[in-house]
């Protein structure tokens, strides 16, 4: 990890929640609160992974974030409407920082998961009509600044024909396509954030379907509404009653 990613993450510190860990309470899959507490995977992973037939189960936030009056949310939003209304860090310095001092304390935890050393990275292009090509998009550039990974990166997905419908809790298995064979690649499939999953799984089920060992998610965030339910309260509250830290992951964590 790079001087500067500790030195920006540390001046914004108080801006990350700590994600817990998978248990009782607390979706296996996304880290958030299911509507029962019995179940392992919550109601938006159940609907998002059953749209497609390659889902992954493992999805790594760094942080915790809700919508209303949170800077985090505010910074990695697509739409960067909302980070235009206080001042805050360059998003894509701010997403390239977060990513590689998260990497350097648990590269080792994702690849565990993951099955391996990771032999490919990408991320999630936008499905959102009128936006900028994905060359131009935050995400590839802030890869493009991490040591640890900019020599993996392949921008290999595009928007496919059911992009159109990929929309809350609706992922589709046409979403995204694959330029070329992946064959055998253990992919570290990045994304800025995870709302219900539409968009990640229906990519995560391309890059299977163009041969992927296996598809490991990084986001940033994990936005999660601590009113929807008792389990996203709890989870919120916790979070915001503890100190973060970069030296903890849901991966590692001790329930």
């Amino acid at each position: 990890m790079s001087d500067s990613a500790r030195e920006v993450t540390e001046r914004y510190i108080n801006l990350y929640r700590n994600v817990p860990a998978a248990r009782p309470g607390v979706c296996h899959i996304c880290h958030s609160g299911p509507n029962d507490s019995s179940y392992a995977v919550c109601d938006g992973c159940r609907d998002t992974m059953k749209n497609v037939r390659r889902p992954t189960r493992h999805v790594v936030p760094v942080s915790l974030c809700v919508k209303r009056d949170d800077q985090l949310y505010d910074i990695v939003s697509r739409s960067g409407i909302q980070s235009q209304r206080r001042l805050g860090p360059d998003r894509t310095a701010f997403l390239a920082a977060t990513i590689s001092r998260f990497y350097s304390a648990h590269a080792l935890c994702l690849k565990r998961v993951a099955g391996g050393d990771f032999t490919m990275v990408t991320t999630v292009p936008s499905t959102r009509s009128g936006e900028p090509l994905p060359a131009f998009h935050p995400m590839p550039k802030a890869i493009r600044m991490i040591a640890a990974l900019k020599d993996l990166y392949r921008p290999v997905l595009w928007p496919g024909v059911g992009a159109a419908v990929v929309g809350p809790r609706e992922s589709n298995e046409d979403a995204f396509e694959v330029m070329g064979r992946i064959d055998g690649k253990v992919v570290l499939l990045v994304d800025d954030i995870f709302v219900t999953g539409a968009h990640v799984q229906s990519a995560a089920s391309a890059l299977h379907r163009a041969g992927a060992a296996s598809v490991t998610v990084l986001v940033v965030a994990r936005l999660i509404n601590p009113k929807h339910n008792r389990a996203n309260n709890t989870i919120w509250t916790q979070a915001c009653a503890e100190p973060f830290s970069f030296d903890r992951c849901c991966l590692c964590s001790t329930p």
